[in-house]
């Protein structure tokens, strides 16, 4: 590690801030004394005479320009002290790499440095509806275990909100509102009835209903539309922004403390990597270097393929998550409008687009990925009493740009269901879903790498998967075994040396 802390003091940058550089300098244990230096050779003194003879010699050779290594070394460790050292540096501050900074604060005496090239919730986290739901998932496939574990964790969070005085919905946006698979035809009702079923005997409390009871709970809904529906009681829905600012302010009561640093409009330009060990040491931002004692977490959501080529080439190492950013447009119609919903609601169609390709996941299966745009319905209202229409999918690159075409068949699909929507008016929302090809997210070690971890390649489910995401790479860090459950997200086996 000494070598690339002195490779790298020349590019150190003083803007910092003068109390992180209080807080956080290098070890004086990475740093060993050397003989003084007279004249270029070195004097060798015995210890119990060193002192004595110091107080009288060094100003003289001070004053005549001459320094010692270790004067030479104390100067070194006061340039290094400019850039900031923390326990771990994490990469990108969505939701999971927040709420991984959360969970390593609040439980374990480890410091943080988080780090975003824009703000929090710029990327798919800001652009989702917030449902923590059990409802479109299935019971066996490798993300169940986890989404069950990351609902239990935010109801876990939400109580001790609670507990301390504060109101959910207005901290959180909170509500239980439980969730409706709405099903169109009979086919889709009998489908709808065996997808009740398996997910009763997963433990997930839920209820057919037929179409009169389903207009009647949500009159909103066409009752020519709805052939039937399952309810799933327990599922509920969080505001993304609103639960971001409860992570933030948690964890910035660290930062007074010196345990926690917020480094945001820092892109990474650089992954830092001892060439004596091949661990990695920290990361270069603009502003300068960030080096980290025990891991660098990486949870760039879709860029973190991007980021991980870059330096794949350079180590000759496979490093490359298979991971693409997938587009979704969201609608928000804001209030006041004649739309009354009491649940979460999402059309059985939603299922067949969004194992389309979950279910290419499976090993030896060979990931395709369609062209075109899939629409499906997904109404919510938030907090605010805003609408929240959802949703695409897509795979075009890094384009954020609204599309009409796919807002007006958005809007044209809602009104199928419900037909209040038709001629209202909102607001588009855009984010870049982290895909990974083989349906299931990287979350673990990199092998090649010591220090270096992956937590991306969660798609749509970031919000829901985050708090449990979180735990599993803070016990990684701090080499607690996880559930063998979870072993399949590691990412061994799953990188390849470069995009393609």
């Amino acid at each position: 590690m000494e070598c690339v802390m002195n490779s790298t003091i020349a590019a150190v940058n003083q803007g910092f801030g003068s109390r992180a550089n209080k807080a956080f300098s290098v070890e004086r244990s990475l740093f060993h004394p050397a003989p003084p230096v007279f004249n270029g050779r070195e004097i060798r003194i015995p210890c119990k005479e060193l002192r004595g003879i110091a107080r009288v010699l060094v100003p003289k050779l001070q004053r005549r320009g001459i320094t010692s290594r270790r004067t030479r070394r104390r100067s070194t460790r006061a340039s290094i002290a400019a850039a900031l050292e923390y326990d771990v540096v994490i990469v990108g501050a969505g939701v999971v790499g927040t709420a991984t900074a959360h969970h390593i604060l609040t439980t374990t005496t480890l410091s943080v440095a988080l780090i975003d090239a824009k703000l929090p919730c710029s990327g798919a986290t800001g652009a989702g509806q917030g449902y923590i739901w059990m409802a479109h998932r299935k019971p066996g496939t490798a993300g169940w275990a986890l989404a069950k574990h990351g609902k239990s964790l935010w109801e876990t969070f939400a109580q001790e909100l609670q507990e301390n005085g504060e109101n959910v919905l207005t901290s959180l946006g909170l509500r239980h509102t439980g969730s409706l698979l709405v099903a169109s035809t009979d086919d889709q009702t009998r489908s709808l009835r065996n997808w009740i079923q398996d997910l009763l005997q997963a433990g997930i409390p839920s209820t057919y209903w037929t179409p009169e009871e389903v207009v009647h709970k949500e009159p909103s809904l066409a009752s020519g539309c709805v052939a039937g529906a399952a309810y799933f009681h327990e599922d509920f829905q969080i505001d993304a922004a609103l639960t971001m600012d409860a992570l933030l302010k948690k964890v910035r009561e660290y930062e007074a403390g010196g345990r926690y640093k917020e480094l945001f409009y820092s892109p990474v330009q650089q992954l830092l990597r001892s060439p004596a060990e091949g661990r990695i040491v920290g990361v270069e931002i603009p502003a300068g270097k960030v080096f980290s004692r025990s891991a660098v977490v990486i949870a760039t959501g879709a860029w973190s393929s991007g980021l991980m080529n870059n330096v794949s080439s350079q180590w000759g190492i496979p490093l490359v998550p298979l991971v693409k950013p997938r587009k979704g447009h969201l609608l928000v119609i804001e209030g006041p409008h004649n739309i009354q919903l009491t649940s979460g609601i999402m059309e059985v169609d939603y299922l067949a687009n969004y194992y389309k390709t979950r279910s290419q996941g499976r090993e030896g299966a060979k990931p395709t990925e369609q062209s075109g745009v899939s629409v499906s319905m997904t109404a919510t209202l938030d907090p605010n009493g805003n609408l929240l229409l959802g949703s695409s999918r897509e795979f075009a690159g890094f384009n954020v740009d609204v599309e009409d075409e796919v807002i007006e068949r958005m809007v044209e699909r809602a009104a199928r269901f419900l037909p209040g929507v038709k001629n209202m008016k909102g607001k588009a929302r855009i984010g870049l879903r982290p895909y990974s090809s083989d349906g299931r997210p990287l979350i673990g070690p990199v092998e090649d790498v010591p220090g270096l971890i992956l937590a991306t390649g969660h798609e749509g489910s970031g919000l829901c998967l985050a708090l449990a995401t979180a735990e599993l790479v803070a016990n990684m860090i701090q080499e607690v075994e996880n559930p063998a459950e979870f072993l399949s997200f590691l990412p061994c086996g799953r990188l390849v040396s470069a995009l393609a």
